[in-house]
């Protein structure tokens, strides 16, 4: 049995559908019919930049959702026709049978999601990537409190947390996150999704279009903040709040997004602290937390209406217009959406 796949042949080459043998799942493991492909910014990064070690040729491609063709040994959980959403990560991750770029791929069930039937495909597949990001950076690295998602009202904290870009598919998240965790959100918006931005629940949204010193004055003036989460990254976003905790007398936050080169140099009163969030989850010490993820925080919090999910964006064409999608991301043409591909089309 065979079918369809879009494949990187080379080292930052371009992207192109062919043919690939449909695997058997092994022990833990699942087949699942990718229905819908769920694009994250970091993939154009690995097939433009060659970012991570892999084999060539492969098929790239870290997040989708779909329903279990077939399981491996040792899946009690699973069963054929489950609908369910995946990360592609672990030992697993350089693997091209594991790659969400195709219509058939391998899964690890441990790093899989059943999804209630409510719960459309293309939301699963357009969060579940940045969600695990989300859960990482807050719970592990900032220290928040879990979401309430059983759809109750958490009890409300008086902390405040500064999400820096709330218009972001990350930002978006981690507000949502922290709100249902009950805690006071300050975060950043273009004013062209303020109106999204707002349905988010956060307590003050800022215009990030202001100059520098405009916006860290008014970050400054609906402060002090528990935790500071900068979904960007950027080196104008670095520049500000690097000018924001100086004023203060130094302090410390934490970025999605590792030095880009061409930020000012940072005091050393102020640290700007980044991990690979998404991958955390997949450490022994972390194991609880995955678990919870996985069983628990995606199916019923997208069931649940306590994590909104990801804006979809959908690209047509199926595989052929892979390479298309990934130079989008490339030219930073996304803006508050994520982009999603049926592989079927």
């Amino acid at each position: 049995m065979g079918h369809l796949a879009a494949w990187i042949n080379e080292k930052q080459g371009l992207v192109a559908p062919s043919p690939a043998d449909t695997p058997s799942p092994g022990p833990n493991e699942l087949l699942i019919k990718v229905n819908v492909i769920g694009f994250s910014p970091i993939e154009s990064k690995v097939q433009k930049f060659a970012t991570h070690l892999i084999p060539y040729p492969n098929i790239l491609g870290f997040s989708y959702a779909g329903t279990v063709e077939s399981i491996g040994p040792d899946v009690p959980n699973f069963k054929p026709g489950d609908r369910v959403a995946s990360i592609r990560t672990g030992p697993r991750s350089a693997d091209p049978r594991f790659g969400a770029y195709q219509q058939y791929a391998l899964a690890s069930a441990s790093s899989t999601a059943r999804l209630p039937q409510n719960v459309p495909l293309e939301s699963a597949a357009s969060t579940i990537m940045n969600l695990a990001a989300v859960t990482s950076a807050l719970t592990l690295f900032l220290g928040l409190e879990r979401p309430i998602i059983d759809g109750k009202t958490a009890e409300q904290r008086t902390e405040k947390v500064l999400i820096y870009g709330g218009s972001s598919s990350n930002g978006g998240l981690a507000v949502r996150y922290a709100r249902a965790a009950g805690y006071q959100v300050v975060t950043t918006s273009s004013p062209k999704h303020r109106e999204y931005v707002e349905s988010l629940d956060p307590q003050v949204v800022l215009d990030h279009g202001k100059v520098a010193v405009e916006l860290a004055t008014d970050i400054k003036a609906n402060g002090p903040y528990h935790q500071v989460f900068d979904t960007i990254g950027l080196p104008p976003v670095t520049d500000m709040l690097v000018e924001y905790f100086a004023s203060l007398g130094g302090g410390v936050y934490h970025t999605l997004i590792p030095p880009l080169g061409g930020e000012k140099p940072i005091p050393d009163s102020v640290q700007r602290k980044f991990a690979p969030y998404s991958f955390s989850l997949e450490e022994p010490a972390n194991k609880e937390l995955k678990e919870w993820f996985y069983d628990t925080l995606v199916p019923k919090g997208l069931e649940s209406g306590a994590i909104v999910p990801t804006r979809p964006q959908w690209v047509e064409g199926g595989l052929k217009n892979v390479q298309t999608a990934l130079d989008l991301m490339a030219d930073g043409a996304v803006s508050g959406h994520k982009l999603v591909m049926d592989p079927w089309a």
